[in-house]
């Protein structure tokens, strides 16, 4: 069975097309919902919400405007941002006065060389409010108006996020390579 035939099954509520896709997905979109959650029993819970939605709206997947992969990563995103508005507030500090000058220079080389496994750790070692940041525009690639109204912050606020968990990071990494030192 092809992708297309699958999303067809699914559109006709096939089981077997569902099962289908979601051996297709499962593993991408775990890991987006924890990516967001950082606690493996939420994003679980994120993850059965996501396919829900996915097999209750794929009527309204178009093919002509994307991968079906794309699609579904977008709703695992935005159910991993509401599972997180019903358990908590977000820890975002409000710096829409605040002026945010990316640092390009302030990059080390040291991101070049460390894993997949490494950045990861980082991330997730970052506070609620920057890493989910840092995941929307670094890693789904939202642009900061985007952000700011999927989380209802100004795209200051978004900005100044990003830059300081950027900074957590490199602070960090300067702090990981001088114990090795």
């Amino acid at each position: 069975m092809n992708i297309q035939q699958t999303i067809q099954g699914c559109k006709s509520n096939d089981r077997k097309a569902q099962n289908a896709l979601y051996h297709l997905l499962a593993d991408k979109l775990m890991n987006i919902c924890y990516r967001y959650s950082n606690d493996i029993s939420e994003a679980k819970d994120v993850l059965q919400n996501t396919f829900i939605k996915i097999f209750t709206k794929i009527e309204q997947y178009d093919e002509a405007k994307g991968e079906i992969t794309g699609w579904c990563a977008r709703i695992a995103v935005n159910e991993a941002l509401m599972s997180k508005r019903r358990r908590s507030k977000y820890l975002f500090v409000d710096d829409a006065e605040m002026k945010v000058v990316h640092d390009s220079t302030a990059e080390p080389e040291v991101f070049q060389e460390i894993g997949k496994s490494e950045i990861m750790k980082l991330i997730n070692n970052l506070p609620e409010g920057y890493r989910i940041i840092f995941n929307l525009n670094i890693v789904e690639g939202y642009n900061h108006k985007e952000i700011a109204e999927l989380l209802d912050i100004s795209e200051g606020t978004s900005r100044s996020q990003l830059l300081r968990a950027r900074k957590a990071i490199q602070k960090q990494l300067k702090k990981n390579t001088s114990k090795v030192a």
